[in-house]
Parts: structure tokens; sequence; C-alpha cells
């Protein structure tokens, strides 16, 4: 397994998923294929997440590079916004709901923070604990479960990607499994047992994604597979890129349906 495939999968993953939102609310698709494309979609996110701590840990002691990425997120997140609130609030300017990009700067922002803490093992707890509840106070996709997905890949990269592939994979589905456990937590207004078994219930199939994805997790070894500047870009920009395509798709299906 490599970065370009788990890139590949990550974006195809992502697409199938907005895709499902719009075909659905155009009445295109009836509920059960709007299902089985979001549960295909389930993917993309924890992918986004392993690909950005796997490149926070080969950019971590270059800290021009660092200001760069952090920047192009940025960009990446105005870029998308506008997009992101018209597929899932109908408007290009809603406050309710901020796209994953943003959630992905916190968690790249927070590792920048935790790792210019040095060895202070108490103070470098708050970089966790600062971004996960930016995320929940800006309402970000995904919130302080996503930034706390973020440090949990790389804490694995860190930990067990030298291993042996069965101790990779016991990791890969302990981090998947904990992630969707506090994703359930989070959800259900971090309530007792029995708020996270009613959202776990509600939520339906939705955690097969994320277990199905630690053997491919645990496969990864540092290749990178096939490179290119344009490879490069086009994964860089096909987050608002796809966000607008999908409006103006959307925009010429409601019109010949019109």
């Amino acid at each position: 397994m490599t970065v370009f495939a788990l890139k590949l999968l990550a974006v195809l993953s992502m697409l199938t998923d907005h895709l499902g939102i719009l075909l659905y609310e155009l009445r295109l698709v009836d509920y059960e294929s709007y299902h089985l494309l979001r549960l295909l979609g389930r993917f993309a996110f924890p992918l986004y997440c392993f690909l950005l701590a796997e490149g926070f840990r080969h950019l971590r002691r270059d800290s021009r590079r660092l200001e760069l990425h952090m920047l192009m997120l940025a960009l990446l997140a105005v870029l998308s916004e506008p997009f992101f609130d018209q597929l899932t609030a109908h408007s290009f300017h809603s406050m309710s709901h901020q796209s994953v990009i943003l959630t992905l700067l916190l968690g790249f922002g927070g590792l920048w923070l935790w790792q210019s803490l040095g060895q202070r093992r108490l103070l470098r707890l708050l970089p966790l604990l600062l971004a996960g509840l930016l995320a929940l106070l800006l309402e970000t996709d995904y919130g302080i479960s996503g930034v706390f997905l973020v440090f949990g890949c790389y804490f694995y990269l860190e930990r067990f990607g030298d291993l042996e592939f069965p101790i990779r994979l016991a990791g890969a589905l302990g981090l998947m499994g904990l992630y969707y456990l506090f994703y359930c937590w989070a959800h259900a207004g971090f309530g007792g047992p029995g708020a996270v078994l009613d959202y776990f219930t509600r939520m339906g199939t939705m955690w097969i994604p994320h277990l199905l994805l630690a053997p491919l997790l645990a496969a990864y070894r540092g290749r990178l597979g096939p490179r290119s500047p344009v490879l490069h870009r086009c994964y860089q920009y096909f987050y608002p890129a796809h966000l607008a395509a999908l409006y103006l798709l959307g925009a010429l299906l409601a019109g010949q349906g019109g």
C-alpha cells in the first residue's frame, strides 16, 4: 500500500459520499442507494487524517515547509467553504457547519504546537485539547473527534509503523475502533453509555468502513508510489474543485428537472 493508493482511495471515497448527498437531494436515487454511497464515503476522512499525519512526520523538522503547508490548508479551507455550505446548507454562507478542511487545519496546527513544546509532558496535552475545543466551538465537520484522529494517526505511525504486520494491524484496528467510539460519544453530546449506544445504533452500519480500513493502513510501509507535480496538485485542490463541480452539476440537473 502506497501514499498514491491511499490518496486515490480517499478522493474517490469522498467524491462518492458527496455525490450521494447531491443525488439524494435531487431525488435521483432512493434512500438505500443514498445510504450505500454514504457508507462508501466513510473511508475518506480517516484516510485524509492518516495522510496528513504522515505528511507532518516528514515535514516536522522543516519549519518553512510546515508554514507553507499550514497556509495551503488555510487557502483550501477558504476556497472550499462556500461550496461546502451550498452542498450542506443550500447557501454560500452558513456558520452552522464548517468544512472538514478546517478540522484538518486544526489537527495539523495542533501537532505543530505539540511538537514545539518538547518533552514537557503535561503541557503537551494542551495543543490536543485546544485544537479539539476549537473544532467543537467552530462546529467543523467531524469536530473534536476528527482532531483526535489526526493525533491518533500520528501516534500510530510513530509507534507501530516499523513493527510486524500483525502488530500494525492490531494497532490500526484499535485506532479505528477507539476513534469511532469517540465519534459516537462526541455526537451523543458526551453523554453516558446509554446515549452512546443509542447514537451507535442509529448510525447503523457506518462503523464497518472504519474497521475495513485498518488492514489497508497496516499494509502501508512508507512507500510513495507514482509521483508527479501534477498528481500532487490534483490531490491538493481536489476538495474545493470537486465541491465546485458538484455545485455546477446540481444546478444543471435541477435546471433540466425544472
